[in-house]
C-alpha cells in the first residue's frame, strides 16, 4: 500500500508503525524516497484532541518531576547561547514558534532581544505570558494568522515543532514572508534516519505518533526549505538534551516490557501516561533500575559514534534567507 506524499506528490510507501502511549492506538508511517520525509498516515479530519490530554502537558505546563525540571531549564539556557552567538548583539527580533512555557524566549529577553512566541496550548501559553508579557505570546492553532503581525523578524526558531505540523510547507512559506533578508531560521527535529531509530524501529520514543505527523531525515529537512530562498549555515545531529537520552531509551526498550518506561518515570505524577498493569509495571521498573547504569555508558558511546556518522538522534539546522 502507498499514499501520496504531501511535499512532492510522489508515492510514499509503508515504513513502520507506532503505538500512541496515551490511547494505545496504532498508527502507520509512510516514507517518501524522493523527498526523504516520512508522514504519519492520518485522515484529513483527524481529531488530535484525545491525543493531547491534559496530563500530556502536566500542571502549569510542567511535564517532568522536580529533579528533571532544572535540567530542562539548563538546556534552554544552552539554546539561548546558541542563538545569541548568531548575532552577538542586542535589539534582535525573535519569533519562537511553539514557545511552550516561554523559558527560552525569557532568557533571550534578558539578553536584550525583542521576543515573540506562539503556543497552541493555553496551559503553556499562560505560563509563557507570566514570563514575557501578554503582548508577546500568541495563542492560536492557525499559524497563518502570523501574517497579520506587522513585525518582521531577524530570527525564527522552531524547537521540536515542525514534526507536529500536519502541513509544514505552509509554515515554510510563512517563514519566508516574515523573515528579514539575511535572517536566520533555527530548526530542531528528531532524526528519522538515526541509529537509535534503527535500533528501536517501532517503539523509538521520538516517533510519538500521532503527535509527530512529519518525520524528517537530514536530507529531507534540508530539501524542505527552498534552496533558492535559503542557504544552509550549520547542521548537526548532536544533541546533549535529547540525543544521549534517546539512545538510552532505545537500548532499554530492547529489554523492558513497557516501551519508553524511563520517560514514564521522569514525568510528573499529574503528567503520567496511561496506567500500566501491576506486574508489567514492576518488572519494567526492576529491569530499568538494573540496566540503567551499564546501558547509560553504552548509550553515550553509541550516540557519539552515531554523531560521527551523522546519524545522531536529533537534527539541528541553521538556514539563512538569501
Amino acid at each position: 500500500m502507498s499514499v501520496i506524499c504531501d511535499n512532492c506528490l510522489d508515492k510514499a510507501k509503508y515504513h513502520s508503525s507506532n503505538t500512541d502511549s496515551f490511547t494505545g492506538r496504532k498508527f502507520d508511517i509512510y516514507f517518501c524516497n524522493r523527498c526523504f520525509i516520512g508522514k504519519t498516515n492520518l485522515d484529513k479530519a483527524f481529531d488530535f484532541t484525545p491525543h493531547y490530554p491534559k496530563n500530556y502537558y502536566g500542571k502549569d505546563g510542567k511535564k517532568f518531576n522536580f529533579l528533571i525540571e532544572p535540567i530542562v531549564l539548563f538546556f534552554r539556557f544552552l539554546r539561548s547561547l546558541f542563538c545569541y552567538r548568531l548575532f552577538n548583539k542586542k535589539d534582535i527580533k525573535l519569533l519562537d514558534i511553539g514557545c511552550g512555557r516561554g523559558q527560552f524566549i525569557y532568557l533571550m529577553k534578558k539578553k536584550g532581544w525583542f521576543v515573540y512566541g506562539t503556543e497552541t496550548s493555553s496551559i503553556s501559553a499562560t505560563a509563557a505570558k507570566k514570563k514575557v508579557g501578554d503582548d508577546s505570546i500568541f495563542i492560536n492553532k492557525d499559524l497563518s494568522e502570523l501574517e497579520n503581525i506587522e513585525t518582521n523578524f531577524d530570527i525564527i526558531s522552531l524547537w521540536h515543532v515542525l514534526e507536529h505540523l500536519n502541513e509544514p510547507k505552509k509554515l515554510a512559506n510563512l517563514i519566508n514572508k516574515k523573515l528579514v533578508n539575511n535572517g536566520y531560521v533555527v530548526v530542531e527535529v528528531p532524526n528519522f534516519n538515526s541509529i537509535q531509530h534503527l535500533i528501536n524501529k517501532n517503539d523509538w520514543i521520538h516517533l510519538d505518533c500521532p503527535r509527530h505527523v512529519t518525520h524528517f531525515t537530514k536530507e529531507g529537512l534540508i530539501n524542505f526549505f527552498d534552496n533558492k530562498k535559503f542557504k544552509i549555515i550549520k547542521s548537526s545531529t548532536l544533541s546533549l538534551e535529547f540525543g544521549f537520552y534517546g539512545m538510552l531509551q532505545s537500548l532499554l526498550n530492547l529489554f523492558v516490557p513497557v516501551p519508553n518506561y524511563l520517560f514514564f518515570l521522569l514525568r510528573k505524577k499529574d503528567a503520567k501516561i496511561n496506567d500500566i498493569p501491576f506486574m508489567k509495571n514492576y518488572l519494567s521498573l526492576f529491569l530499568t533500575l538494573i540496566l540503567f547504569l551499564p546501558l547509560s555508558i553504552i548509550s553515550v558511546i553509541f550516540e557519539f559514534i552515531a554523531v560521527i556518522l551523522k546519524k545522531g538522534g536529533i537534527l539541528r539546522i541553521v538556514i539563512q534567507k538569501i
